[in-house]
């Protein structure tokens, strides 16, 4: 491997302590917006337009009544690629998830034949 390749930055203790406090508040925001959406106060389709929402799947499973599998199914059922990132979904996507919060996350027969 050549040396230029993979190499990270040389940080000086200040600035790897800024970086690091700087992470530890984004996973607390993180955090909040998770609790927000298990306790029923932000929708899902309202925590997509959230600057601190991050992948699909973990958001989906803050949604009361979704778990792993759940999930695993609504992501494969609107055609997301694993670890897709909020700000990478299309509008179809978008638009596909809010249909199914409306419908109260029940897919329809022929949808979920395709899974």
């Amino acid at each position: 491997m050549n040396e230029k390749e993979n190499h990270l930055p040389n940080l000086s203790d200040k600035e790897r302590a800024h970086a690091l406090e700087l992470a530890m508040k984004a996973r607390k925001r993180r955090a909040v917006l998770k609790a927000r959406m298990k306790s029923g106060e932000l929708a899902f389709t309202d925590a997509l337009n959230e600057e601190d929402a991050k992948r699909i799947v973990s958001l989906l499973k803050c949604v009361p009544g979704i778990g792993a599998s759940k999930a695993e199914a609504i992501r494969r059922l609107v055609k997301i690629p694993l670890g897709r990132r909020v700000s990478g979904l299309g509008i179809r996507q978008r638009e596909e998830l809010t249909a199914l919060e409306k419908n109260g996350w029940k897919m329809t027969a022929q949808k979920s034949k395709a899974l």
